[in-house]
Formats: C-alpha cells, sequence, structure tokens
C-alpha cells in the first residue's frame, strides 16, 4: 500500500512580518497556499498512491475563509475522479465545528469528527482490507492521552494505520493530547501518521512513525521543510520518502561589507550580492540577510538599517531592475557576530565531571550528535547558524573554537 501524508498545512495562514510587503509579493503569497494543495494532488495522482492522510491542522483556524474551503474542495474532487480515498483528522488550530462548512466534502472523503477514537475501513486497489483509527480535535486542545483508547492492531486486516495529532509528554505541553511513542509501538500498527510538529521528523522506523512536517513554512523558524511522505506499507514494513511541495522558500544569507570603504561601495557591493543570488532563482524566496563588517562603515549606514530605509530601498530597486520574485524580508547586522564566544560557567566539581565523562573525544562526539538531533534543542538553545551548519564530525573542534568553559566565581 502506498500512502501520501502530510499535516500541518495551515492553509490561510500569512507569511511572518510581510504584512508591508509590495503588492505584487503579497498576491503571490496569497495564492502559495493554495498551489501548495494542487502541487500535494498532482504529487499523489502521480505515484498512484491508494490514500492520502490529512493529519491535523489542514486550515489555520477553525473558521477557514469560503475562498479557501472553495479551493480545497475543488482539488479534493480530483482526488476523487482519481478513485483516491482521503482520510482526514482536525488539529487544534482547525478544530471541527460542522456548521462552519459552506460545502458538502466529496463522496472519497472521510473525516475524523470526533474526540472519540473511531476506526474506517476500505479496501485499495489491490484488495488489502485497510483499519484506519483516529481522532479529531473538537476544541483548541485536549489535554488527556488519547493514545490509550486507540485499539490494538485489527487482526482481521491486511494494514492498520494510526492517524495522531499531539505531541508527546517530555516536553511540558500538556495542552495537545500527550502520548509517548512507546505506547503508541505497543499498539502494533504497521505505520502511524502524526502531525502538530512542524519540523519533519522519523521517529521510529519499526513501527514506522512519522511527523511530515509542515510542507510549506510560513515563518523563517520553517525554513527546514521536506514535503509531504510518500509511504510504501506492508505487513510488518513500512518506508518513506519525501517530495517538495513548496511555493515559498525561505533562506538566510550573511554577507561581508570588509571591502566598501564608505556608503557608496556598501550599497553597490550589497546590489551586486543580491543580483548575483537571484540568478538562478526559479520560485519565490524570502530571503534573510545578515551583514557583517559594517564597522568601518559611518553612522549614516546603521540609522538607515535602524529605520528601514536601506531594506525599502533594496526591495523596490531589486524589483524594478529584475522584476524577480526574490524579497527581502528581513536585514539584520551582526556587529562583531563572529568574534563573541559563548561562556559557560560552572562550579569546578563539575567541570571535573565534564572533562571525566564528556570530553573525551568518542564520548563527546556521540553525546553531541544525540543532543543536536534532540527536537528540544533547537527550541530552547539559539545558536550561531555557522556553527549549526557544521559537521558531526568536526564538532570536537567546533567546541574549543567556539565555546570558553570556566569555573564559577560566584
Amino acid at each position: 500500500m502506498k500512502v501520501l501524508h502530510t499535516a500541518d498545512l495551515h492553509l490561510d495562514r500569512s507569511f511572518e512580518g510581510l504584512k508591508n510587503s509590495p503588492k505584487e509579493i503579497l498576491e503571490k503569497l496569497q495564492r502559495a497556499n493554495h498551489e501548495v494543495i494542487t502541487a500535494i494532488v498532482d504529487i499523489a495522482i502521480k505515484n498512484q498512491v491508494d490514500a492520502v492522510v490529512f493529519a491535523g491542522d489542514t486550515f489555520h483556524q477553525s473558521r477557514t475563509s469560503i475562498r479557501t474551503q472553495a479551493y480545497f474542495i475543488d482539488e479534493m474532487k480530483r482526488l476523487d475522479q482519481a478513485e483516491i480515498p482521503v482520510i482526514m483528522s482536525f488539529g487544534n488550530h482547525d478544530y471541527y465545528v460542522a456548521e462552519r462548512y459552506w460545502f458538502d466534502f466529496p463522496k472519497n472523503m472521510f473525516l475524523f469528527q470526533k474526540e472519540q477514537i473511531e476506526t474506517h475501513y476500505f479496501m485499495t486497489k489491490n484488495q488489502e482490507k485497510v483499519a484506519v483509527s483516529g481522532f479529531s480535535y473538537e476544541h483548541p486542545w485536549i489535554n488527556e492521552d488519547k493514545l490509550s483508547a486507540f485499539p490494538k492492531k485489527d487482526p482481521m486486516v491486511d494494514l492498520h494505520i494510526g492517524i495522531y495529532h499531539g505531541d508527546t509528554t517530555n516536553n511540558g505541553q500538556q495542552n495537545y493530547a500527550p502520548f509517548s511513542f512507546s505506547n503508541m509501538k505497543s499498539k502494533g500498527y504497521d505505520y502511524w501518521a502524526l502531525g502538530h510538529i512542524h519540523q519533519p521528523q522519523v521517529v521510529s522506523a519499526d513501527p514506522l512513525i512519522v511527523y511530515p512536517g509542515t510542507p510549506q513554512g510560513h515563518t523563517k523558524k520553517e525554513r527546514t521543510v521536506q514535503g509531504v511522505a510518500i509511504v510504501s506499507i506492508e505487513p510488518g514494513h513500512a518506508t518513506v520518502h519525501f517530495e517538495p511541495v513548496a511555493q515559498v522558500t525561505w533562506q538566510l544569507q550573511r554577507y561581508s561589507l570588509s571591502q566598501a570603504r564608505n556608503l557608496q561601495e556598501a550599497l553597490s557591493i550589497l546590489t551586486e550580492f543580491l543580483l548575483k543570488d537571484m540568478e538562478n532563482q526559479t520560485q519565490l524566496t524570502l530571503k534573510e540577510i545578515q551583514l557583517t563588517d559594517t564597522e568601518e562603515l559611518s553612522e549614516e549606514f546603521q540609522i538607515s538599517y535602524e529605520n528601514g530605509e536601506l531594506l525599502q530601498y533594496l526591495q523596490t530597486t531589486l524589483l524594478q531592475q529584475t522584476n524577480h520574485s526574490l524579497f527581502l524580508f528581513q536585514v539584520e547586522v551582526m556587529t562583531d557576530y563572529f568574534e563573541k564566544k559563548v561562556v559557560i560557567s560552572a562550579a569546578p566539581e563539575l567541570l571535573k565531571q565534564l572533562e571525566k565523562n564528556y570530553l573525551q573525544p568518542d564520548i563527546f562526539s556521540n553525546t553531541l550528535q544525540e543532543l543536536v538531533q534532540n527536537p528540544l534543542f533547537s527550541s530552547v538553545v539559539q545558536i550561531n547558524e555557522e556553527w549549526r551548519e557544521r559537521s558531526i564530525e568536526q564538532a570536537d573542534q567546533t567546541i574549543k573554537e567556539d565555546f570558553v568553559i570556566q569555573e564559577d566565581q560566584l
């Protein structure tokens, strides 16, 4: 069985920090959310999947615009014409209220409408009997673990899939159907289609448990998107690969102005950098610019950066010169960015324990790898992007360069 699994589309959500953008950009952004749905349907039909799963927060709010509802229903009708069933649950953002929908859902769609667990059965084109168990939010939050109410794998079916929009209990949040992965694995299902976490994560291989992440980033924190998950499932085994559908990409770019001796040269160098970057752009790109080595420029540079004149000039000029869809949404001046080190203070006895247990190369490398791959790491620690991008193989050297560990003097 082949399934297209997606979640957290957040249709109707605006793109962060762009309210004052040029009209052309705003119009493209408004279309982008809808075009993502079209791309998803195209991929489903191209891959001849047996089902499409929307695991919650398809819409950004419970009261979705009529325009977006109409567009979504029309795309689902395309899947109906292709004889592809759609299974949909509703999350904490688009919690289900029947009276808020202006159109009938097509007959190929099965909706989980209640917070009570239901199991839906259907047959694939290859006559495989499939059970899908899940639930939907009817309120903006669910405080209890819903997993305990899921049935064990049905022995009368070929494949059993679980759909769950929620989060594990180890991050302190209890509002989004908290659960544990160990309990999820104990159900014996062949695949778990998750939603709620916007960063893509393959949580487990046996059984395969996947957060596909949002397929279209709406903030600069959502630069890392994989697309939609294409999952091949057979009894006791499943594999996944991702196909991109994003219509808007987010980029972080750092430019040095060390060669600029005055404002004229700074503007010329920066414009040249940006025009060169725009040559290979094929879609709307929201770009965060970080400028370094600006200390030798006059105070006027800092003033123009802070009052927004520099950003406004670059946006207008580049659009006029190229009529291109690249858009600069933020400029940040990183003064002395690379010269600063992170100082970690610790008591002497803690330093000895740290050196004994973690600063041995092999132990340290393994520990660091586990740390940076933990989804909670990025939510509590903000680190230099250049440092983040360095390979794990260089980790022990990186720590020596970027961190100073000293005894606490208090």
